[in-house]
């Protein structure tokens, strides 16, 4: 019920508002080896009076937005347009969430009409879990491990794997060829030098080149803060200082 009350008052401002749009929230998905991708938000001055858009951005630098009836920001009741965002996934895999932003003309700053969210699905070929490693507290430092998965029809090879740190040892092998990997990772106790951390370098043999190379992490964190000793209670039996 209390869903329901959300969604008819969410309905109530927009048409209030007089624009409406089809969705505030698309998901859309691509494929692996796409560098971009375009999505579509559809509206329509449902109001009895003239709506003019004010502004309209997109929150990441990653993605572009435009309306595309050459750029109208003014709309007659009954009247319809299309704001289009284009994203650019070059650097993304996975869910990934991006908002558009849109003010209509009276809108404070900080009280924007709508809040559009575009949720693109990237295909993760090479899986590498967890992508970052990490250690807490002095040595000696535990061996740690990350699984990488290929999710490809075809089998992905890794060729490369360098780790840009000579304070870590690491050891690449292979379970399954083309398909599945484990990463070795081993921190070492070096005179007056600290791990700190470290970028590892994949270099596959992925045909999709924006999949071809991966990164993953390694951190040492010697110094972890000590939590201070809690007061003692009113009741305590501890002896008073001296």
């Amino acid at each position: 019920m209390k869903h329901l009350l959300l969604c008819f008052l969410g309905l109530t401002l927009s048409l209030h508002a007089g624009l409406v749009f089809d969705a505030q929230k698309k998901e859309i998905k691509a494929t692996p080896e796409a560098r971009k991708i375009a999505c579509d938000f559809s509206f329509e001055n449902k109001g009895a009076e003239r709506v003019k858009i004010a502004r309209y951005e997109s929150t990441c630098t990653c993605m572009s937005v435009q309306i595309n009836q050459g750029g109208k920001l003014e709309y007659a009741p009954g009247e319809k347009g299309i704001l289009r965002a284009h994203f650019d996934m070059e650097n993304f895999t996975g869910a990934v969430d991006k908002n558009v932003v849109l003010w209509l003309e009276g809108d404070p700053e900080s009280e924007p009409s709508f809040v559009l969210v575009v949720r693109v699905i990237i295909p993760v070929l090479v899986d590498i879990q967890p992508r970052t490693l990490e250690w807490n507290g002095p040595a000696p430092w535990a061996t740690k491990m990350m699984k990488i998965r290929m999710n490809h029809s075809e089998p992905i090879q890794i060729v490369r794997a360098a780790l840009n740190n000579p304070c870590y040892e690491y050891e690449l092998k292979t379970v399954e060829a083309g398909k599945e990997y484990d990463l070795i990772v081993t921190p070492l106790v070096k005179p007056d030098v600290a791990p700190g951390m470290a970028v590892i370098h994949i270099e596959t043999d992925c045909t999709i080149d924006k999949q071809k190379k991966q990164m993953a992490f390694v951190v040492v964190r010697p110094e972890v803060a000590k939590r201070p000793d809690p007061a003692p209670s009113s009741d305590s039996h501890q002896p008073p200082p001296p």
